[in-house]
C-alpha cells in the first residue's frame, strides 16, 4: 500500500469520526434524541469495527508488500550481479570471437599454402608414378635378365664343376702317364734298343680312331640333377661314357627322351636333350642308345 492510500484512509477515519460526531449533536437536539444517539453510536462503532479491520488488514498488506518489495530489490541486486557477470562472459565471449576470427584467417592462409604444395606435389607425385612405371617395367626386363642369367650360370656352374672333375682327373692320368713313361724309360735303358713298341691301335690302321665307341656291356646310370635344359647323369669316364654318346631317358617303362653328352668327368656326365624338350626327373634311368639298339636288334 502506498503513502497516498494511507493518507487517504486516515483522513477517511477523522471524516467518518468527525460526521459521527456532527449528526449526534444534530439529533440530540431532535426527538426522540436519544434513541436516534443510540442507533447513530452503534453504526459509529460498527464503522470504527470495520475501519480497525480495514486499517489493520491494509497493514498486513503494507507489510506483505514491503516483503516484496525487499525480495524483489534482493532480486534486482542478484539479477545486477548476474548481469555484470553476463557482460564479463560476452566480453570474454568476444574476445575470443575475435582472436578465433584471427585463428580462421591464419587457418585459411595455412589451407592455401597447403593446398598449393598439394598441387605440386601431385605433380611430383605424378612424376614420380611415371618414373616406378618406367622402372617397373625395366625391373620386369631386369628380372627376365637375371633369371636368364641365373639359368646360364648354373649352367656354367655344373659345366665348371665337370670340368674341374674333368681337369682333376686327367691331372691323375697325367701322373699315372708320367710314372708309367719312368717306368718304360728305366725299362728301356736296361733292355735292348732294337725292340719297338707296337702302335696299340694295330700295326695296319695306326692312326685310325673309331667314331664312336662302342661299350662291351650295356652303360646304364640315373638321373642325379636337372638345372634347366643341362642333365646330370650318375655315371661318367670311369663307366667308359664319352662325349657326343647318346643316352635313352625311360622312367620305369615309358620313353622319356635322349641325351646328348657334352661334358663327362670320371664319376659323372652331363648333356642336354636331343630333339624335343622334355622334362627329366632326377630318379629317371638312362642306358646308351647304341647298346641298347644292338640289344634291341
Amino acid at each position: 500500500m502506498s503513502t497516498l492510500t494511507k493518507v487517504f484512509a486516515i483522513l477517511l477515519v477523522l471524516f467518518s469520526i468527525t460526521f459521527t460526531v456532527m449528526t449526534i449533536s444534530i439529533v440530540a437536539q431532535v426527538p426522540p434524541w436519544k434513541e436516534t444517539a443510540e442507533k447513530y453510536r452503534e453504526h459509529a462503532q460498527i464503522a470504527d469495527t470495520n475501519l480497525r479491520n480495514q486499517i489493520a488488514a491494509s497493514s498486513a498488506r503494507l507489510a506483505t508488500a514491503n516483503d516484496a518489495i525487499r525480495r524483489n530489490v534482493a532480486e534486482i541486486g542478484n539479477v545486477g550481479l548476474k548481469l555484470k557477470e553476463a557482460s564479463s562472459k560476452v566480453g570474454q565471449l568476444q574476445s575470443d570471437i575475435a582472436r578465433a576470427e584471427s585463428e580462421k584467417s591464419s587457418a585459411e592462409a595455412i589451407n592455401r599454402g597447403l593446398i598449393a604444395q598439394l598441387q605440386s606435389s601431385e605433380s611430383t607425385r605424378q612424376e614420380y608414378r611415371k618414373q616406378r612405371d618406367g622402372l617397373e617395367i625395366k625391373n620386369i626386363d631386369l628380372s627376365k635378365r637375371n633369371t636368364e642369367l641365373n639359368d646360364r650360370t648354373n649352367e656354367l656352374t655344373a659345366q665348371i664343376a665337370v670340368m674341374a672333375e674333368q681337369k682333376r682327373h686327367f691331372e691323375q692320368q697325367i701322373n699315372i702317364l708320367r710314372a708309367e713313361n719312368d717306368k718304360l724309360a728305366s725299362t728301356g735303358r736296361g733292355g735292348s734298343s732294337g725292340n719297338a713298341f707296337e702302335d696299340p691301335t694295330g700295326a695296319a690302321m695306326g692312326h685310325v680312331v673309331a667314331s664312336s665307341p662302342v661299350a662291351k656291356i650295356a652303360i646304364r646310370g640315373e638321373v642325379i640333377d636337372v638345372s634347366g635344359d643341362i642333365i646330370t647323369l650318375s655315371i661318367g669316364a670311369a663307366d667308359n661314357v664319352k662325349e657326343g654318346m647318346v643316352f635313352v631317358v625311360h622312367r620305369d617303362d615309358q620313353y622319356i627322351g635322349d641325351i646328348r653328352i657334352s661334358l663327362v668327368s670320371p664319376k659323372q656326365a652331363a648333356g642336354r636333350p636331343v630333339g624335343n624338350d622334355f622334362q627329366a626327373e632326377p630318379g629317371d634311368s638312362v642306358t646308351d642308345a647304341l647298346t641298347l639298339s644292338s640289344s634291341r636288334g
